[in-house]
């Protein structure tokens, strides 16, 4: 089990070299608990959507159909191939969540209701070649930084690593979480585009579940984020575990300059919340 500090540094951001506490993760949760609220509650755009960013104007993506990204990172729509698509990279990081880049929203999904959610994309690399200390994280999310889930993406000499961490704490109150990070599969570089699926079924009373597919195959299982807010010692008791609205695509970790106007091309995502 890692020491008290690198697991801190693990609940904050899990992208290397952030030092920002992890408090920022539920500081959205905890403001909405106190007002008796569930997140996720804001208008969602629909219960089932489908990007290919084909008819979106190339520059920013904030402000585009629902897509918002206010912290000023490196992302832009881009020509690519016979398409247009969402080009992403570290070259500018924030300790920060409610400014990254996020999807459009859909109906929430939580224990109640629409107990089911899922999104994929597709990803690939700007270039053949490695960029180094390319990295990026994927969330379903609340919409506002409250994630419920967790891939991160890393450009390695061999290949985009794809890591995957869940939560386990069994309580009560005030017991810190354990984030559990497995490598699930490592990505080519370059031309061909990966698919990336989650496959969230939230059980009421229960874990639940998380599946991750590559390329059409299980690469994964496991659990939310759910113990992480209902137990974990900063939490100040518990909060209620996010809705899922959305997709947050963070940019976080240590800044990467060298790795402005390049990046990872993201397209074809979808999200759908149902029963």
């Amino acid at each position: 089990m890692p020491p008290r500090g690198q697991s801190t540094l693990m609940h904050a951001n899990l992208e290397t070299g952030d030092q920002v506490n992890k408090r920022i993760i539920t500081a959205a949760a905890t403001a909405f608990a106190l007002a008796g609220l569930t997140i996720g509650v804001m208008p969602a755009s629909a219960a089932t959507t489908h990007i290919n960013f084909d008819d979106y104007a190339l520059g920013t993506v904030n402000g585009q159909n629902g897509w918002t990204s206010t912290g000023g990172y490196d992302q832009e729509i881009v020509a690519a191939g016979k398409g247009q698509a969402l080009r992403i990279s570290n070259a500018v990081t924030s300790g920060s969540f409610g400014d990254q880049t996020f999807s459009p929203r859909v109906a929430a999904a939580s224990e109640t209701a629409l107990t089911h959610f899922d999104s994929s994309f597709d990803i690939k690399t700007t270039s053949d070649a490695v960029q180094p200390d390319l990295r990026l994280s994927v969330s379903p999310d609340s919409g506002t930084g409250g994630r419920m889930s967790y891939l991160r993406f890393e450009d390695q000499a061999d290949g985009v690593h794809v890591f995957f961490d869940d939560v386990t704490d069994a309580g009560p109150f005030y017991t810190m979480a354990t984030f559990n990070e497995s490598d699930i599969g490592t990505l080519t570089h370059g031309a061909k585009a990966h698919t990336v699926k989650f496959i969230i079924d939230f059980v009421k009373d229960g874990a639940d579940v998380v599946t991750i597919r590559l390329d059409g195959k299980i690469a994964t299982t496991g659990t939310t984020w759910e113990n992480y807010y209902r137990f974990d010692n900063e939490n100040q008791g518990g909060v209620v575990p996010p809705e899922v609205t959305s997709m947050l695509f963070r940019a976080g970790g240590t800044a990467v300059p060298a790795n402005k106007g390049n990046g990872f091309l993201i397209n074809d995502v979808t999200l759908a919340s149902h029963r």
